[in-house]
Formats: structure tokens, C-alpha cells, sequence
């Protein structure tokens, strides 16, 4: 009988993933409780968790609360809504979650952060793929965020060619 106890699905996921031509590599992996977050940085780029530019993010959630995308979209936008100057879109695509943000800087960081994400539901859970780009800028263009849509929304269609990269075993 031994053989017919099953075990909930585990995700898997990459040591390196590639993203416009870089290389990035598990850094840090992190866990809480149900959830995941694991973040990839550019190979032999000298950035660390503390102080990187470009990075991926891979957020993994075994979902017990059975939290829909429809669900997980409304909590986004509501969590988007109340950050002050931060400009967001968030919309389910072919089973898909995704959002396009631009962050504005702040007084810890002089920079514009912008994040693709995409997010499934998948067999052992919930899993989320974000690249985030921090720009330095200078204060003279603070006033303008959209100016950064068109890079965004370039980053956007590049990140959904990118092949998905969490799984489940």
C-alpha cells in the first residue's frame, strides 16, 4: 500500500534562465510558509540581492487558498491603486496574469523601476515570472513617467517570447 500514498506536485524550476541575451543565475532563494521567490541576476555582472539593476524573479505559490487569476488581478490592482504615482496595467491574456508597471523613485531609491510579470496557474500551485529593469534617471524627469511606456511595453512583448520557466514534478 506504501506505493499508493501520492505526493502534491513540487514546482521546479531553472538555475539559470536567459533573457535578452544575458544570462541570469539563481541567486537567492527564499521561503515562507506556501510561497517561494526566487531571484536570478546577470552572470559575472557583480550585482548582488542588495544593489542589482536587471533582474528576474520567479514567485512560487501552492495556491491552498485556491486564489483564482480573476482574484489575483483585482488584489493587484488594488495594491497598484494606493501606490502613489505608480502606473500599471494588469490583465489575463490566454490563462495568463499579467502586468506591466512602471514604479516612480523614491527617497531610497533614485531610480524608475520597470517590471514585466507574467502568472499561471499550474498543477502544483501558482507560479509568477517578473523581470525588473531599474533606470537611473535625474529628478528633471521624475515629472514624466510615460516617457518610459514605449520601453515598457517593449519589454512586455519581449518577456512573453520568453519560454515559460516553472514547472511542476
Amino acid at each position: 500500500m506504501a506505493g499508493c500514498i501520492s505526493h502534491p506536485a513540487q514546482f521546479s524550476t531553472p538555475e539559470k534562465i536567459v533573457f535578452q541575451n544575458q544570462i541570469f543565475e539563481r541567486i537567492t532563494h527564499n521561503q515562507l510558509d506556501e510561497m517561494q521567490q526566487m531571484l536570478y541576476l546577470p552572470k559575472d555582472s557583480g550585482q548582488t540581492p542588495e544593489n542589482w539593476q536587471q533582474g528576474v524573479l520567479l514567485f512560487l505559490d501552492k495556491n491552498t487558498q485556491a486564489r483564482s487569476l480573476s482574484a489575483r488581478a483585482k488584489l493587484r490592482q488594488q495594491r497598484f491603486a494606493d501606490q502613489v504615482n505608480t502606473q500599471a496595467t494588469v490583465a489575463i491574456n490566454q490563462q495568463e496574469l499579467q502586468s506591466q508597471v512602471i514604479y516612480p523613485p523614491t527617497e531610497r531609491w533614485q531610480n524608475v523601476q520597470l517590471e514585466v510579470t507574467r502568472g499561471r496557474d499550474l498543477d502544483c500551485g501558482y507560479g509568477q515570472m517578473q523581470f525588473a529593469d531599474k533606470r537611473s534617471i535625474s529628478d528633471k524627469n521624475v515629472q514624466n513617467l510615460a516617457e518610459f511606456q514605449p520601453l515598457l511595453m517593449q519589454l512586455a512583448a519581449q518577456f512573453a517570447q520568453l519560454a515559460w520557466q516553472i514547472g511542476c514534478r
